[in-house]
Order: C-alpha cells, then structure tokens, then sequence
C-alpha cells in the first residue's frame, strides 16, 4: 500500500483540489490519505472529514514542512510513501507510474513525477544538481540575474537535460515524491532543523550518500500552482536565507556558509541602494569646509558642548529657542559634546557627523519605504531623498534640527508595524517621540499622530491599540518614554516644572486662540504658505517653481486617490498621511514660519513624491524613469553649480573674521560686541566666540576698554575696534 502524505497550510480548496484529483485517477484499494493539519488558523477537519472520509486527518501546530511529513510518516500503514504538496494536481496514472519505477527498479531512492504548467508543458525547474558553493554562487546569485545563461547554471538547474525519459537527478523536487518507508526511516526522515525549503535537497544529499539513486519519471505528472502556503507569510525570506545557510553549514562548513550566505544575499537593488548612497555622501561632504553654514546658534550649541566637556557636567536641556522662555532638548548638545570630546573641537566635525546621518537615511527611508509598499518605492524614494536641494543643505547643516528626518523615519516605521497589529510597537514609536522632542520641541506635532490612532483602535476594539494596555507593554512604553526625555524630566523637577507648564500653556493658548477667536492662519495662510512653497520648491525642484507645485499637486492627489481606492496598502498611505499633515498643521497653528519644522516633513513628503513616480514609471515606462532622471539631474546641477545654497555666509567666511580680530587685539583682552541686524539676538556673536576659543584668544567676559564691534553685512563681514 502507498501512505500519500500531505502537509496543509493555506487554502483548503487547494487540498481538497488535490485529494479530488487522487481519487479520480488512482485505485482506492491501493493507498491511503494522511493529511497533516499544519495551519495553526484555518482548520478543515470538519468539511475534509464530511467531504472525504477515508481521508486521515492529524491536528498540528505549524511545526514546519519536514516535521510535518516525519509526523505523516510515523502515522503510514503504507510501504511506500508518497509526500505531496496540497497545492498540486495529479494526471491519470501518476501514482501508478511511480509506484511501477520504483518497485522494479533497483538501487532507487526517491522518485519524483514532472511539474507540468496548466497546459502540460515542463515547469521551469523541475530538479537540480546539489547545491555546492560554486554552483551556488553562478545560479542562485546576482551574477545569474545578469548571466541567466552561463553553463553553471544550465547544469544546477537540468535546463538541456531531455525530458521525455526517466532521468536520474540529484535532488529532486520536494512539491511531491515517493520513497520507501523503510528507506525513507533509514536515513532518518527529514531534518527538522529545517522548517520549511531546502530539506529535500538535505534528504536527497542523504540519500546519494547511502549509495541511492533519485529519478524523475515523466511519464507521470503533476500541475503545481506553487505558492499557495508561502504567500501567507510575511517572513519567507528570512525562512529561505536561514535554511540554506543551514545546508551549507552541514554539507560544506560554517565558514564556506557563512561567506557564502553575505554573497547570495547581495541583489541588484543593493547595488543600485550603494551608487545612490555614494552620490549622497558625495552631494553631502562635497566642499562642506568651504560652504557650510555656522551661524550663532550654532556656535550656542558648541559652546555649550565645551562647557559639558570641559566641566564634566550634563546639561539637561539644550539652547533656549525662539521663544526665550522655552528650551530645546539636550540631545544635540550631547552628541556635540562627545565628538568634541573624540577629535579635540573640531568644529567641522559636528557637520561631517550630520553629513554621514544624512547619507544614511538614504538606506532607512529605502527600507522603510519597501516595508510600507514594494521595493521599487524604497529605490526611487532613496534616489529622491539623496538629491533633493534642500534636504542636502539641512544634512549638510551642523544643527539640532539634522537628525530628525532619520528619527522620524523610525517614527514612521513603528507606528506602522504597531498598527498592521505588531502592538509590542507602540513602545518604540513612543520612545522615538521622545528622542525627536529632544531635538526640536516643533516634532511635538508628532504627538498628534499616536494619539489618532490610539483613538482609533480603542473605539473600534483593535488588538494592536487594546493590547498596549497590558501590564508589560504599557511598563515598558511608560519606561521608555520617561528614559527619553528623562534631561527634560529632571529638569522640570529641579525648576518647578517650567518646561512642561510653558510648553502645554502655550500649546493650549495657540488652540484655543485659533478656534474661539478665529485668528489662526488657517485664515489668513498666505504669509506661511508662500514659506512653504519656497520650500518644497527647494525640496523638489528649485528650477521652477510651478513645475515644483505641479509635482507636489499630482502626487497628493494621486496619494488621496490611493487612500480611497482601498487598496491593501491602505494603512501605509494613512500613516504618511498624518505624519505629513500633523507638522503642517502645527506650522499653520503656529502663526509662524520657521526652518526647524521643516526637516520633519521631509520623509513624508518624498514618500508621498515617490508613489506618484513609482505610478508614473509604471504607466510610462521608459519615459517615467527619462522623467525622474532628468529631475535629479537637474538637481545636482544646480546644487553643483551653485555651491549648495551658500548664498550667504559661510564657515571659512567666519573662520578668516575670527582670525582678523586676532590680528587686531593681539594680545589685549577685548570684547566682542555685534552690530546690525540680527545683533538683537544672545547668540548672534557666538559663532565667532567659540572660534576665537578654540584659536586661543577668546573674549573677555569682563568690561575691557579695547572693543571689537562685528557685523554681518551683503557685502561680507565688517570689524571695527575702538
């Protein structure tokens, strides 16, 4: 008798497709069905008992492909074993030609029938040689994307081996084969350490080695439709990469595995993701210790890091901000703080640190952009992040504001993994929020986003909202969180709460002007809205103002149109939505226009940009790519041409008056006193204050009667003494 064991996970119309298709063509007499319950959610042992009596059914956790056929196995009465996926269908005769080769013919291990497509004709692979190293590398590589044809691959893969004949093959196809049982326990069944491909490539590798022969016999044939139980899974990937590296750890060594496995991972994205991250490294470090900004509240910043520094004392919180009752967070001071501490003050450093974390969101918005859509999102969002004007200038800006597109990122990402139902999420996105709020307060829109959606999911009795309630997961967001902003915390506890009262007060003020006194901006946006304009221009395309608007108008009706059409990605549209449309509210509410809620805009917004052009590219083919590129190129040139937006001022600027004013006080203790515009402002001088310092010569705190008057003018920086 045959035992047929069959392994179901997914739809159940697959396997009763494929136990319909084994009673019309084979014998009743002559075999039994054992059908392995695999899938831990969709159980149908009540309509395949109904459906199919004879048909015996044993109930499984996902235990994984091999463990499941041990388990069918161990339950067999038959003396031979017919493994079977459920996602397959058997022509006339196909056990019977099976059971023929293997019963007559000798020294065999396993058969196999032919994969056929729906038409009849041979399946692409059908079989292969053992994966070796070698074979590995030319076949399951990028260089077999590119040379689909070298003979290596040919060979692994059977591609001119004839077909019309029993043939005998390394390994055959696990879809389904026939096995003695004897045999099949003699070589231990399959190897559980594998939980799902590549275990019978390793039973096929033990059987070669017992001295047997595996086959596949043509003259019986099954249709796979393949897929069906791997299109559940969100993890297949990771499932495939970590059985093979297993195989190539038991059959070839750790280390041929493990070198083996870095190369096999490496795609063609990747190269693409590498040039794109090289150009953005380039467009950021490119000239930056002749162009880059340093104004005075930069200088604040490195002043303040000195201090920690040299007096071995952490601030907990940062510089004041535009509003002077109101300071930023301490974390930019502390990362000024340690690469001072590591390169001696440089003061090109900090800028080279942001320069690096900009080059780097290249491959975070790539990654969180494959997760939220596809791949191809992932590569034209990282393309249009790496060359936008004003995101290079802002990476290329040593300043508070630099990091928070990468943080935001991380925001976006954890906010969507919490609402696709991964609630141990809810943590991190909280914690990120924190970090955010302690580089700039504006990212405290933020807040706004979170809140919607723990709205949403406690009215509508969603798992991933209702679950952050438990005891462990609400500790550890609580933890967190307070971890986070523990300077701002500690802080407020010393002075009396000031930057929680003054920060809440105001946020309540600016609402409660907006709504019961109808004054907001909201009507009367024109001030702030020409800000944002010359903004995004900046941000897409600085050549044109209208084709920039153009771009930003498709995109964010298409994105609208995305939203509406309900599609399965519906989740990832929504929380870009409100990451775009929270800060921009704020800006509005605000009243107004600042640079420092402008950075975290910028992931949302690409984003958004590049699933108008993902859409276009898919539409227009050819002609969607000549598009996207002419925009970057475009781009670059001007960037290039125009060195970056230093329109102003510059760092070497700065540096040559620190040491004009050397030159002048000599050796004379002198104060340093600005003039102008912007003189009105604490920190207009404290750029030049802390490159005198680090010079040696900085500027007596007490009333000296030798001056120094500096001001900043279009016509470059002007120094006076009296």
């Amino acid at each position: 008798m045959i035992s047929i064991v069959i392994i179901h996970f997914g739809k159940k119309e697959f396997l009763f497709s494929c136990i319909e298709s084994i009673e019309a063509h084979s014998s009743k007499a002559v075999y039994e069905i054992i059908v392995v319950d695999n899938d831990e959610k969709n159980k149908p042992e009540k309509d395949l008992k109904k459906r199919f009596p004879r048909v015996s059914y044993i109930k499984s956790e996902n235990i994984g492909y091999g463990a499941g056929c041990n388990l069918g196995a161990k339950y067999a009465g038959g003396e031979y074993l017919f493994f079977l996926n459920p996602d397959t269908v058997l022509f006339k005769d196909t056990i019977k030609e099976l059971f023929n080769f293997i019963s007559k013919k000798n020294n065999v291990g396993a058969v196999s029938p032919l994969l056929v497509k729906t038409d009849g004709t041979p399946q692409d692979v059908i079989g292969s040689q053992f994966p070796t190293p070698l074979r590995a590398v030319f076949s399951l590589s990028l260089i077999h994307k590119f040379f689909p044809n070298n003979t290596i691959a040919n060979k692994f893969f059977l591609k001119k081996l004839k077909k019309d004949k029993p043939f005998a093959v390394d390994v055959f196809p696990g879809t389904g084969f026939m096995i003695k049982k004897q045999m099949f326990e003699e070589v231990g069944g399959f190897d559980e350490n594998y939980f799902l491909f590549y275990e019978e490539a390793d039973l096929a590798k033990q059987l070669t080695e017992k001295g047997y022969k595996n086959y596949i016999v043509p003259e019986a044939k099954i249709i796979h439709i393949g897929g069906a139980s791997t299109k559940k899974r969100n993890d297949i990937n990771r499932i495939f990469a970590k059985s093979r590296f297993y195989y190539f750890k038991k059959w070839h060594g750790f280390f041929p595995a493990l070198f083996l496995e870095l190369f096999l991972r490496f795609k063609k994205e990747y190269i693409f993701l590498g040039l794109i991250f090289l150009l953005a490294l380039f467009l950021r470090v490119y000239k930056l210790d002749s162009t880059m900004t340093f104004i005075g509240d930069q200088g604040w910043f490195y002043l303040s890091a000195r201090d920690a520094v040299l007096n071995k004392e952490i601030p907990l919180v940062g510089i004041t901000s535009s509003h002077t009752w109101l300071h930023q967070g301490p974390y930019w001071t502390y990362i000024v703080a340690f690469l001072f501490w590591i390169f001696n003050f440089n003061p090109m450093v900090p800028a080279y640190f942001t320069a690096f974390l900009g080059a780097l969101t290249i491959w975070l918005i790539y990654k969180v952009s494959k997760e939220l859509f596809l791949e191809k999102f992932g590569l034209i969002s990282a393309a249009i992040y790496a060359t936008s004007p004003l995101i290079i200038a802002n990476d290329r800006f040593a300043y508070h504001t630099s990091p928070i597109p990468f943080f935001t990122l991380i925001f976006i990402f954890c906010v969507y993994k919490w609402t696709k139902g991964n609630y141990i999420f809810f943590a991190p996105a909280l914690i990120t929020l924190g970090v955010l709020y302690n580089f700039e307060l504006a990212t405290a829109s933020l807040f706004g986003v979170l809140f919607i959606f723990l709205f949403y999911g406690i009215i509508r009795r969603k798992s991933w909202a209702v679950k952050i309630f438990e005891r462990k997961v609400l500790l550890i967001s609580i933890l967190g969180f307070i971890l986070s902003m523990a300077p701002v915390i500690i802080y407020d506890f010393k002075n009396g709460f000031p930057q929680t009262l003054v920060f809440g007060g105001w946020i309540f003020y600016k609402i409660f002007k907006s709504i019961a006194g109808f004054s907001s901006s909201l009507f009367n946006p024109s001030p702030i809205t020409s800000f944002l304009v010359s903004k995004y221009e900046s941000l897409t395309f600085p050549l044109d103002k209208n084709v920039a608007i153009l771009i930003l108008c498709i995109s964010f009706i298409y994105f609208l149109y995305k939203i509406y059409s309900r599609n399965k990605e519906k989740i990832s549209y929504i929380v870009l939505l409100l990451v775009f449309l929270f800060p921009l509210f704020s800006i509005y509410l605000n009243k107004t226009a600042s640079d420092a809620y402008i950075p975290v805009l910028f992931p949302s917004v690409i984003a958004i940009s590049s699933v108008f052009f993902a859409s276009l590219i898919k539409h227009l083919n050819i002609l969607g790519k000549i598009t996207l590129f002419v925009i970057i190129f475009l781009n670059l040139n001007f960037l290039l041409r125009g060195d970056f937006f230093v329109k102003e001022l510059a760092f070497k600027d700065r540096e040559n008056a620190a040491d004009r004013i050397i030159t002048l006080t000599k050796d004379k203790g002198y104060n340093l006193i600005g003039e102008g515009e912007g003189s009105q402002f604490e920190s207009f001088t404290m750029n030049y204050e802390y490159l005198l310092w680090r010079k040696g010569h900085s500027p007596s705190k007490n009333n000296e009667k030798f001056k120094i008057y500096i001001s900043e003018t279009s016509k470059g920086i002007i120094i006076k003494s009296k």
